[in-house]
């Protein structure tokens, strides 16, 4: 029996209109998924034996044979990314939305950006600190006065 959460250690994460956004809040890299993925993510992150949710895959009408191979390098992908680590099973049912994985012709996709790495990296958020809290200083983000200068100058322009 194998079963995940999410690693709130170093990911924050969202689901808004059936597509999952899951940010690595140390790398800035961020990564998005279809709708299939999301419902898999979603069944993944609750804590259900994946083996639950493979059997499941299996039952829906026209999948293709290797659904089980697709959803095992999904998890592959998720703990190579440490986007899922270990975590207890919850006693819950798999749901997944049929009408999503023919949609999008049962791929199971995540895709992997970092155009907005810089941007999110320089948030001061990142700066969090348990003696201290947050310390929304500007040099605090790790760069001189005038290199933040300089950033923001980049932003503005």
């Amino acid at each position: 029996m194998t079963c995940y959460k999410l690693n709130e250690f170093k990911m924050f994460a969202d689901v808004t209109d059936g597509i999952a956004i899951v940010i690595n809040s140390e790398t800035g890299i961020y990564f998005g998924m279809n709708g299939f993925a999301t419902v898999v993510y979603e069944n993944i992150i609750k804590g259900t034996d994946t083996a639950k949710i493979a059997e499941k895959l299996k039952t829906i009408p026209d999948v293709p044979a290797d659904i089980e191979e697709r959803f095992n390098k999904f998890i592959e992908f998720l703990l190579s990314e440490e986007i899922i680590i270990e975590g207890e099973e919850e006693n819950t049912a798999v749901e997944i939305d049929e009408k999503t994985a023919k949609e999008d012709n049962y791929e199971i996709n995540i895709k992997a950006y970092n155009d907005a790495q810089e941007m999110l990296l320089a948030d001061p958020i990142h700066e969090i600190k348990e003696e201290t809290g947050w310390t929304p200083e500007k040099d605090s983000i790790r760069y001189t006065k005038e290199e933040t200068r300089e950033r923001e100058k980049k932003v503005i322009d």
